[in-house]
């Protein structure tokens, strides 16, 4: 009898490179489908580095989709999705893996730019550009204050403090064009493509930028938020109530620019079914 010989997962072309079988390919990809979903609740829950941001989870886990849109929170299954979700993930790596290949290499890395593009800029990025326009995100802080019956004033839209919204046309009768052109020229400045936001209440105020686009599913919308002097107030911006010099949350996060100022760097993360 002729002894059966072992089959190896990988084999060795002519030309002596090493080629992966199919099981090796799924259980590699697998295990990586595995690995990252855990990883990222480590990260979040026993490290507590705070909130992985939701498009970059879902670019490495997408069945977690399923866990933030559908109704799983209130189910009494709640635990038992979360894991076929982990689970799932590691089948669609796995299959991705035996349908790609080495391809499968060039999407990882890919995922990997993706990630970079979408992400909002770094604390420190957005500390320089602060300090480099300080001088023009206070003017739009004025301007705002000056202009208070707006909410929201942006590069294509007003909002009066009575709901109505108006858009470029609309708006430039509603304020001089010289104005008008004057807030258009100061988010551009400060790099701010969104505008601002004000807290009729309070005097609060946000100029902010969004990344990725404004999908209200995925957006992550970053800025300056400049806290008015006043007692603490109930409704108005996180930061603005709380008084915490910094604070990373599953929606918001926020940073001061420094301690003796009224700025802070603050982040706003739109996903899922957040309340």
């Amino acid at each position: 009898m002729k002894r059966e010989e072992k089959r190896l997962p990988v084999s060795i072309t002519r030309w002596g490179v090493v080629r992966l079988k199919r099981k090796a390919w799924f259980f590699g990809g697998a295990a990586l489908g595995l690995a990252i979903p855990i990883a990222i609740r480590v990260y979040e829950r026993v490290l507590m580095l705070g909130e992985v941001r939701p498009i970059v989870r879902w670019l490495f886990w997408p069945t977690s989709l399923f866990l933030d849109f559908g109704p799983w929170t209130a189910l009494r299954w709640e635990v038992l999705f979360f894991w076929l979700l982990i689970l799932g993930n590691a089948l669609l790596y796995g299959l991705l893996a035996v349908l790609l290949r080495r391809a499968s290499i060039s999407v990882a890395v890919l995922l990997l730019v993706a990630s970079w593009i979408v992400l909002p800029p770094s604390d420190t990025t957005l500390r320089k550009r602060f300090g480099k326009h300080r001088a023009e995100l206070e003017q739009l802080v004025q301007m705002a204050n000056h202009d208070a019956q707006f909410t929201l004033i942006g590069p294509g839209v007003i909002k009066t403090v009575e709901g109505k919204e108006y858009g470029v046309r609309e708006a430039q009768s509603m304020m001089s064009a010289s104005r008008w052109a004057e807030y258009q020229r100061l988010f551009k400045a400060v790099g701010m493509n969104e505008g601002l936001n004000r807290n009729e209440k309070t005097g609060d105020v946000f100029v902010a930028a969004h990344s990725l686009g404004k999908t209200e599913a995925v957006a992550t919308y970053f800025g300056y938020l400049y806290c008015a002097d006043g007692n603490e107030r109930r409704y108005s911006f996180p930061p603005c109530m709380e008084r915490s010099d910094s604070a990373d949350k599953r929606r918001y996060r926020w940073r001061k620019v420094d301690s003796a100022s009224a700025w802070y760097i603050y982040e706003v993360r739109v996903h899922g079914t957040d309340d």
